[in-house]
């Protein structure tokens, strides 16, 4: 029998969501999940029984409570005795939050995921420098993001200890209920446009022939009500009527959820119900799609995505002007008939102009994403997949991954992979080469252990000899600081050179186009 596992998930309901997969990855494995949550998404927790076990912060913590000091003092005090007696055997931190940290570090037990505030100069204490999974989700949220390619509920599954998925249900197929269309969420930069929305309707209405209910929170009331009136029979406004219970049992009864990255949207594939997620603006679908095989993604393929989110000052947002709401209809009605990503893809990709579709997909080395709309390969494209594969046996310590041209077929979506050959003036096989030359450098800078002005020099000198290595030292040294384990991290890189050759050689052979050779072990690009 296993011990007792706190979890601690300060952040909000779609974030929740997404952490259910390492929660039933703990019980799965014999231990005990407790859920400790912010007060907002409590009942929620509980309806959706997220976990057996759900508590609730004390407000001892919120200054706005307008207690006396003194009081919340105590309070924390006899908070932290309490769960002290209970005899947890670890702690898993999921945010990179101070009070999850400081709680679990106060429980004197072993932490995993954030044990400490990422800190480059490197101070000991509560921050410092991170490693691991944390580390990996820091960098890629703070630097490396558009070529982050794993997803946040697998990096959070690394949080536990084992990111490799038991299995990844499918989504179920050919569904009667209602079409719902989530309104958007909170922030502007999630919100699509409402004539698209009220446009997407009516096509639904004409096209599909369902009923369609439109969802949201109360802030999103009065603009169902306007398209409730707007799109006629057949159309119910439930915006702002649902607690999370009916909200639930709503979703669950869709035979297609459509919704930007939102919490409902990560609910209904938590249901199994099929899904089209909207993803614009910061929202990045590897990060944070439908965790579900089969949950269908249009995303933004605009230069600028995915932008810097709320706050990046932009004054235009036409992201939330794509995609056309009639190919959006037809691309759901397909979807309830039972039609796979592949055949949309196939009938559609021509009606998609600054659209990409992509289909999600279980695997042993957590979910991927697959393009149904195909595209040239571009060096940065092929560079996202080799650090995905990068960080995976880096983190996990496992070769549990599919081979390199099946992933990078899922980057191109076509059979013949053609190559864009634009690489900032260098031959796209040299780029590769040098991307190769520059990790076997760095691999030798780690094995010799040089530190000190030395170590500074090598690695500045790296940095402008290899750009293309900028993302592995964001994260390796500015993240880790240089401190992260060195035997998986070894095997990791001896991998990238590897492929890094196999693409140089291939794009060498063939610059216009990749193809399938089976002749060779490992067909690569």
């Amino acid at each position: 029998m296993g011990g007792k596992w706190l979890v601690i998930q300060e952040a909000r309901l779609g974030d929740l969501i997404q952490s259910v997969p390492l929660i039933g990855q703990i019980s799965t494995r014999g231990n005990r999940a407790v859920l400790l949550v912010r007060s907002g998404v409590v009942s929620a927790a509980r309806s959706l029984s997220v976990a057996e076990d759900v508590r609730e912060w004390p407000a001892f913590g919120d200054p706005a409570t307008g207690r006396p000091l003194a009081n919340r003092l105590s309070e924390a005090r006899e908070f932290v005795g309490t769960l002290r007696r209970e005899g947890f055997e670890r702690a898993v931190v999921l945010n990179h939050h101070g009070t999850g940290i400081l709680l679990a570090r106060l429980l004197n037990i072993p932490i995993s995921g954030f044990d400490r505030l990422l800190d480059k100069n490197g101070d000991e204490g509560v921050s410092g420098r991170l490693s691991g999974w944390p580390g990996y989700l820091v960098a890629s949220s703070r630097g490396i993001r558009g070529l982050n390619r794993i997803h946040l509920s697998d990096m959070w599954r690394g949080f536990g200890g084992d990111p490799i998925p038991e299995s990844f249900p499918p989504s179920k197929s050919k569904r009667s209920g209602p079409v719902v269309v989530v309104l958007g969420g909170r922030s502007p930069y999630r919100r699509w446009e409402p004539a698209s929305i009220l446009s997407l309707v009516k096509s639904l209405r004409r096209i599909d022939g369902g009923d369609v209910i439109l969802s949201g929170g109360p802030e999103d009331a009065l603009l169902g009500d306007l398209l409730e009136r707007e799109a006629g029979e057949g159309v119910r406004n439930m915006a702002g009527k649902t607690g999370i219970e009916e909200l639930s049992r709503l979703l669950s009864e869709a035979g297609v959820v459509v919704s930007p990255d939102t919490a409902p949207l990560h609910l209904a594939a938590l249901r199994g119900v099929p899904t089209v997620g909207l993803f614009f603006a910061s929202a990045l679908h590897f990060e944070t799609g439908a965790y579900r095989e089969g949950a269908l993604s249009l995303v933004s393929a605009m230069e600028c995505y995915p932008c810097a989110g709320e706050g990046a000052d932009c004054s235009h947002r036409s992201c939330r002007n794509d995609p056309d709401p009639e190919v959006l209809a037809r691309i759901v009605a397909g979807v309830r008939r039972g039609e796979s990503g592949r055949s949309l893809g196939e009938t559609y990709s021509g009606r998609l102009p600054g659209i990409e579709l992509w289909e999600a997909g279980g695997s042993s080395s957590g979910l991927l994403q697959s393009l149904r709309t195909p595209r040239s390969l571009t060096r940065e494209r092929i560079l996202a997949r080799l650090l995905r594969r990068f960080y995976w046996r880096y983190l996990s310590g496992t070769e549990t991954l599919p081979e390199l041209h099946s992933e990078l077929l899922m980057e191109s979506g076509d059979p013949e992979l053609p190559l864009f050959q634009n690489s900032g003036g260098l031959p796209l096989s040299l780029w590769f080469c040098r991307l190769g030359q520059g990790a076997e450098l760095y691999v030798r800078l780690r094995e010799l252990g040089i530190e000190g002005p030395q170590r500074e020099k090598m690695l500045d000198r790296l940095a402008s000899d290899f750009p293309m290595m900028w993302p592995l030292l964001h994260h390796l040294e500015w993240v880790e600081g240089g401190a992260g384990s060195i035997a998986p991290l070894v095997t990791a890189f001896h991998a990238l050179v590897r492929e890094a050759s196999e693409v140089s050689s291939l794009a060498g052979r063939l610059p216009g186009k990749i193809r399938t050779n089976k002749e060779w072990t490992h067909v690569a690009i």
